[in-house]
């Protein structure tokens, strides 16, 4: 009896064990998910019609021959499957901030989309164009590529980012042309597929964007579809707006900035925003090189209205945010630091709930670790993949393991409820003259000449802009 007593407690102590492990499966060291014999860079996450975690990245050999592949998350082996090539253009642009991406629709297809360029005479850029395709068969067979762009002589078209919407359908956001600015800003536009293997004529978003930063789309569960760039405000500002649709993508309200960095750059930072939402809530993470400087994390309301905006880094760059089931948010970002005079990079996860915020540093050694992406696998677990020179790399992180207290928010970070109001130097609104009190909602102000100029809405702002 005592025998048998004995293995009862022995198999209950494996059964522990083994649980325990499952558990904390995340506290492996990161594992390379690209071939080591060529350069690899572009990771991005996204999941399949089922939920299940998928990543594609970009590999280049000795002969700069570049290989575009996608494989899906084991979840019972905790590593992804066998890579499957994806076809792509010999002119494909390969670079981090415009990567190649893929999604998948609600049946199942598989949409890619790539940037290409060819050279053009007096330019220094090319010309540009975003090439998808579908596959019907799991990424064994695809269609021949098309643009994005009825006319793809028009001009330059970049920077995109793709989504599967709440209708099972794709979105695709990006920044077009504008033939009339050579010099100046780019539209953000959108377009979705409606049940076929084309995407809609583009609708514009935003006339005058940064021009060459990623842009960002969300879906909150609920058809409402949020899309978020850096854009160019009056005075060079670069501060992140974002625009909203209630009918699936359908049409978008008139976009609203709400970063309130001020930030004034005569370029473009190449550091676009990210962007998350369930409800009424949207959930935002940005870089800003503006006196407070770093990633941020915000909090907006259902009319956009900033609730919470804090620094999560100084030193902080390329942001990304996911979302828990529980509503918890994880954020990943890539932090300089140096060590005995030498530059090195690291991965940091954030962890922002009920509780507060809490962090893990999660890529290992003196690395040049850069560009995560993090994508939720199970209701406790996040997977997280980056670049590391020439390599991509990738953790299963256990939410529980992010358990490091933040440390006091940094000076100059902003928790507010409500909106922000600031004194203002006019009376009225410089553009359709609507009577303004000694006050304005942050939002509606711009710095001019020295002074704090304040407006009845972000239209006037804009078109003050436009006209200046």
């Amino acid at each position: 009896m005592k025998n048998l007593t004995y293995l009862f407690a022995l198999l209950f102590l494996v059964f522990q064990s083994c649980t325990n492990t499952t558990q904390h499966q995340a506290e492996s060291h990161p594992i390379v998910l690209s071939d080591s014999s060529r350069l690899a860079s572009c990771v991005f996450l996204t999941t399949d019609e089922k939920n299940q975690v998928v990543a594609s990245w970009v590999e280049i050999d000795s002969a700069q021959s570049k290989f575009f592949y996608f494989a899906h998350w084991d979840s019972e082996t905790n590593t992804f499957s066998s890579p499957k090539a994806i076809p792509m253009a010999g002119n494909a642009s390969i670079h981090e901030e415009g990567m190649p991406k893929i999604a998948f629709k609600g049946d199942g297809t598989l949409v890619a989309i790539y940037e290409t360029n060819v050279p053009l005479e007096n330019s220094r850029f090319g010309l540009s164009d975003i090439q998808y395709i579908f596959s019907s068969d799991r990424g064994q067979t695809w269609t021949e590529p098309q643009s994005i762009q009825p006319d793809p002589e028009q001009g330059s078209v970049s920077f995109a980012n793709i989504l599967r919407l709440d209708d099972g359908e794709i979105g695709l956001s990006w920044l077009g042309t504008n033939p009339a600015k050579a010099h100046g800003g780019r539209p953000v536009q959108f377009a979705r597929t409606s049940g076929n293997n084309s995407f809609s004529d583009p609708i514009t978003i935003d006339p005058n964007a940064c021009q060459c930063c990623r842009t960002a789309i969300s879906s909150d569960g609920q058809g409402q579809i949020r899309v978020l760039y850096r854009d160019i405000l009056p005075g060079s500002v670069r501060d992140i707006s974002l625009s909203r649709s209630t009918d699936h993508g359908k049409t978008f309200q008139e976009p609203s900035s709400f970063s309130n960095d001020n930030w004034v750059l005569e370029g473009c930072p190449h550091n676009g925003p990210s962007v998350v939402s369930k409800g009424d809530t949207t959930y935002v993470a940005w870089f800003t090189g503006s006196s407070q400087n770093g990633v941020f994390y915000a909090e907006l309301d259902q009319d956009n209205n900033m609730i919470h905006k804090q620094r999560l880094d100084a030193e902080g760059r390329f942001v990304q945010v996911c979302l828990l089931q529980d509503g918890t948010r994880m954020v990943a970002y890539n932090k300089n630091y140096s060590d005995s005079g030498d530059a090195f990079s690291k991965i940091v996860i954030n962890k922002i709930n009920d509780q507060g915020m809490f962090e893990k540093e999660i890529s290992t050694g003196k690395s040049h670790a850069s560009y995560p992406v993090v994508q939720q696998v199970d209701p406790q677990n996040i997977l997280v993949a980056w670049s590391d020179d020439g390599k991509i790399r990738y953790r299963l992180v256990h939410a529980d393991q992010v358990n490091s207290i933040k440390a006091e928010a940094p000076e100059g970070s902003l928790s507010m409820a409500g909106n922000v109001a600031l004194a203002i130097s006019n009376d009225t609104d410089p553009v359709c003259g609507m009577q303004l009190g000694k006050t304005a909602d942050v939002r509606n102000t711009l710095q001019d000449n020295g002074k704090t100029i304040g407006f009845c809405g972000q239209a006037c702002k804009k078109q003050f802009g436009s006209l200046h």
